[in-house]
């Protein structure tokens, strides 16, 4: 299907639109002149759409919230929401970082992606109107084993990822690859549910969209994020490598004392490749992007993400005495493919650790310590 032109075919949706990509994704979008139907569970959380219905303030484009529950998504839940659009950003994702829903099980992840996922793109079917849905999918569906062995040696290797990576390889061979191999020659197979639901499901849900898609005509384009992060938009925003982060600027840290490789992009970012995902006239169903670093300087180790840190907030203690050892290996990925055929321009590893420790302190997610 082309692609659509932008604002003036019509208005776009966004699911979890008040989660920290989609907030950015819906920001983007306004930025841009589109009128935007957020999509969120709880119009009425005040502490999730603050920052949302404050874009309308800034335009030119228009926000419009939307109450809309993923868990029942099969039951017709973004209908409503979706009908008229030209497009819709599918950032939706209950993987239970907002502790307030409850806990999820293993099967409740796995079978939420996949469901969730069917439900929406069941809702632009009966729309009509949408001509492409752009899925946020995780590098944890690209990342993986390069061959049958022990757990965990693919973080060892020194092979670069590109979107031709089915959780470490091709498709067809996953199960195998997944068979890992104990220190006593017990072989366990680990493409599981209860092993990796959300690489599982990651994955799966990625390969189910690109076959609805070209069975109903609709365009699914999928973004594949790794280390997230860039501006907070609120409070609720404080989690996953954010949070990570937040604990350095308070000059302690969770890390293991081997610390470990990021591989780091920009929210703001993701955001922007979406939209052009959206426009692009080179995307087709089945195009995949990885969202991760532009070069070697967003693939740091722990140790380089604290000395970066340093340079950028010099008064403050960051991560006080933890300083790993120099790491032996690095976690290679670039989003060259977003570059050249979205025409998307990163930003600075620097300047995204700078805006995330900023906000950070601004919201009050986190008290830094400084030096004395």
């Amino acid at each position: 299907m082309p692609a659509i032109s932008g604002p003036k075919d019509g208005s776009v949706a966004v699911t979890g639109a008040s989660g920290f990509i989609g907030s950015e994704v819906v920001t983007n979008l306004v930025a841009h002149g589109y009128n935007v139907r957020a999509c969120v569970r709880d119009a009425n959380r005040e502490d999730k759409v603050s920052y949302l219905l404050d874009l309308n303030a800034k335009g030119p484009g228009t926000v419009e919230l939307f109450s809309c529950d993923l868990t029942k998504a099969t039951q017709g839940a973004y209908d409503e929401a979706f009908s008229g659009c030209s497009a819709v950003f599918h950032v939706a994702a209950n993987i239970g970082t907002d502790k307030s829903y409850g806990k999820n099980t293993k099967q409740d992840v796995y079978q939420g992606l996949l469901d969730a996922t069917g439900g929406v793109l069941e809702s632009c079917r009966k729309a009509g109107t949408v001509k492409r849905l752009i899925y946020t999918s995780s590098t944890a569906a690209v990342f993986g084993p390069r061959e049958k062995g022990h757990y965990h040696t693919w973080r060892y290797e020194n092979h670069v990822f590109t979107e031709d990576d089915w959780a470490g390889g091709t498709y067809e061979t996953l199960e195998e690859r997944h068979i890992i191999t104990d220190e006593n020659g017990e072989e366990t197979e680990t493409w599981t549910v209860e092993e990796q639901a959300y690489d599982k499901g990651k994955l799966d849900t990625e390969k189910m969209a690109y076959e609805y898609g070209a069975e109903h005509g609709i365009d699914v384009i999928t973004v594949c994020p790794c280390h997230v992060l860039g501006p907070l938009k609120g409070k609720v925003h404080h989690v996953l490598w954010q949070r990570r982060l937040g604990l350095m600027l308070a000059g302690t840290t969770d890390f293991p004392p081997e610390g470990f490789s990021w591989n780091i992009i920009d929210t703001r970012d993701i955001a922007e490749a979406q939209r052009l995902a959206a426009t692009s006239d080179v995307a087709q169903n089945g195009s995949r992007y990885l969202m991760v670093a532009a070069d070697e300087t967003g693939e740091p180790t722990t140790s380089m993400v604290i000395d970066m840190l340093r340079e950028l907030f010099p008064d403050i203690d960051i991560a006080g005495d933890y300083y790993p050892p120099p790491a032996s290996h690095r976690l290679y990925a670039r989003c060259t493919r977003a570059i050249e055929e979205l025409g998307l321009k990163p930003h600075d590893v620097k300047d995204t650790l700078r805006v995330t420790g900023e906000t950070l302190i601004k919201l009050g997610c986190i008290e830094p310590v400084y030096k004395k």
